[in-house]
């Protein structure tokens, strides 16, 4: 009887966990007359708001410490000492999985529904979908993918782990679907297919298709460079294709004004969620590390600071602004210094899924590496102006012409990449998990090396898998590990360089 009890709560909980289905999705979705379904657009703006809450949730918490945007005064929490603890894997897997299961029924409605407009929410959702997986895939490796987020229709509560190729390819496959999906013929809107009121239902892009196809495209190359250094999949070959061949098929982002942000406002459905925090509940226990506020700092008292420092930090000494050491080590806890500024609890662009500051660094990592031609300081200044234009102030003058900014004659291609990826750094702050995974692919960050470091002093990879998935799910589990090396923060993914 135990064996039996022990069994069923097992196969309910890996349905939650595993495989995305949640009891509010099930009460939203259907009826017990199962007649009432919720339609495609209805499905949208929730979905994307709880994935960026979530993933904003971890970015401060896991990413932040990790990449030495801030530092906790917590000594237990180790992320800033590079130790990872089992209980720390489960959230993002558990949230992102939920919200997989509906960017995917939002594919399957649409594709019930009679108008042909419905076609758009049928791209949006490959691109959501890709967009989700990336995540899930650059976090933790192999994972269930092809077969998940099937416990609800098709009672597969045991997934099998895929590949990480496999599924990249499969994340292209996508792509290049939703960039056909989106395409709509000539002289025909998407107010044509579908109605107005229907439109304010995205919150992204207002059922804009070429927006979203840009993103798409845009989204195709964040992930391409993410592989390149790997030939199995003609990477480099696809990122030319897109940004030189035919370029004409593959629309990217033009502007500031096709950046894919959700923003944030002060009231609902899509509240600021640190709106109503105490301060103390906001900022809690951590201030900004010595390598964040060092780097936006005038180096001599006759150069400008980066203008988003007095947007991003307060002082904690009037007129200074000071960060802490990061990876400390146990028992010397530092003073914090620096913090967020308050104004963040109320900030629109918390809400960031990519932004045009993000691919002109792209393209100048691109033309760096000679993947494709151009000119790489072009597309470099041109990020750093959409990221600071991004905070509400303009660029500095002479700000090009600070060594640690601008394009030098005497900078060696890798002090280039260096300086593209700092600056990438800054417009990628509060974006889910993307400055670890570009650091990871990359290592040009020179990130402090903190007294305290633990794993050896090296940088985790991944995320181990989540405790209840090896419980619930454990020969496949199993496989999985045995096909990686093993289930650590150490264990090199498929597209993890090996030095």
């Amino acid at each position: 009887m135990k064996m039996k009890l022990k069994s069923i709560i097992l196969l309910t909980v890996s349905a939650f966990a595993l495989n995305g289905c949640t009891k509010d999705f099930v009460k939203i979705n259907t009826n017990p007359n199962e007649s009432a379904k919720v339609a495609p657009q209805g499905l949208l703006g929730p979905t994307i708001y709880k994935t960026l809450v979530a993933n904003l949730n971890r970015n401060m918490r896991v990413n932040n410490e990790l990449m030495q945007v801030t530092v906790t005064t917590n000594d237990n929490l180790e992320f800033h000492r590079y130790e990872v603890r089992a209980t720390e894997t489960e959230y993002m897997w558990s949230n992102w999985y939920v919200q997989l299961t509906n960017i995917r029924d939002i594919y399957k409605r649409a594709g019930e529904a009679q108008q042909s407009g419905y076609k758009i929410y049928q791209g949006i959702s490959k691109v959501l979908d890709v967009w989700v997986s990336s995540l899930i895939t650059d976090m933790y490796g192999d994972v269930p993918y092809f077969d998940s987020n099937l416990g609800y229709h098709e009672l597969n509560t045991t997934p099998k782990f895929d590949r990480q190729i496999d599924i990249y390819r499969d994340l292209f496959l996508k792509l290049e679907q939703a960039n056909q999906l989106l395409t709509l013929p000539s002289a025909v809107t998407a107010s044509d297919l579908i109605p107005e009121a229907q439109h304010a239902m995205d919150p992204i892009y207002s059922a804009d298709a070429l927006k979203w196809r840009k993103f798409a495209n845009s989204l195709y190359l964040r992930l391409l460079l993410r592989v390149s250094h790997k030939p199995e999949l003609s990477a480099t070959l696809k990122i030319k294709e897109i940004l030189e061949t035919n370029s004409s098929e593959y629309p990217i982002m033009q502007s500031h004004d096709d950046s894919a942000i959700l923003y944030f406002s002060g009231q609902e459905p899509y509240i600021n969620p640190y709106l109503n925090s105490r301060p103390i509940d906001f900022n809690g226990n951590k201030g900004y590390a010595d390598y964040f506020i060092d780097n936006l700092q005038r180096e001599t008292q006759d150069q400008p600071n980066d203008p988003r420092l007095a947007i991003w930090a307060t002082q904690p000494t009037l007129g200074v602004y000071a960060g802490m050491i990061s990876g400390y080590q146990r028992g010397r806890v530092p003073e914090i210094q620096s913090t967020y500024h308050p104004s963040f609890q109320s900030h629109k662009n918390l809400g960031n899924i990519m932004n045009y500051a993000e691919l002109q660094f792209i393209k100048a990592e691109c033309m760096l590496r000679q993947f494709v031609s151009g000119d790489a300081k072009k597309a470099y200044e041109e990020g750093v102006t959409s990221a600071i234009n991004l905070w509400g102030v303009n660029v500095p003058t002479g700000f090009f012409g600070l060594p640690r900014i601008g394009f030098l004659e005497t900078d060696s291609n890798t002090d280039l990449l260096k300086k593209v990826h700092l600056q990438k750094y800054y417009a990628l702050l509060f974006t889910d998990f993307q400055q670890w995974y570009e650091y990871r692919r990359t290592g040009l960050l020179d990130l402090y090396v903190g007294p305290g470091l633990q794993n050896n002093g090296k940088m985790p990879v991944r995320m181990p898998y989540p405790l209840i998935t090896q419980a619930v799910n454990k020969a496949n589990f199993d496989e999985a590990v045995a096909r990686m090396g093993g289930n650590t923060p150490n264990t090199l993914m498929w597209w993890q360089p090996t030095n």
